[in-house]
């Protein structure tokens, strides 16, 4: 089974939980060998195992930067804090670009 981006988030999360499952409840191949009977299984690829270790990594970052929060109020509160509009307009530009493609 191959699992690829389709633009949305990857839905392997039910792969993931089956196989937990499986580990827990023990082998499914002894119980199927010892029981005559055929059971389904699931492969999943490296790609879709180097994604799920990502995205919980990502799980493990916080949201917010605290530390870079703080250090915007107190250049807000000192007066010190500038923004750059060529820089602004010229995202604003990229971002509108990127949307029409």
């Amino acid at each position: 089974m191959k699992i690829t981006p389709n633009g949305n988030s990857i839905p392997i999360d039910a792969y993931v939980n089956n196989i937990q499952d499986k580990k827990i409840a023990g082998s499914p191949k002894n119980r199927a060998a010892d029981a005559g009977v055929k059971t389904d299984t699931v492969e999943i690829s490296d790609a879709a195992k180097r994604i799920s270790a990502a995205r919980a990594e990502l799980d493990r970052m916080p949201d917010v930067r605290e530390n870079k929060v703080a250090e915007l109020k107190n250049q807000i509160e000192k007066g010190t804090y500038k923004v750059d509009s060529e820089q602004i307009a010229e995202k604003m530009l990229k971002d509108g670009f990127l949307n029409d493609l």
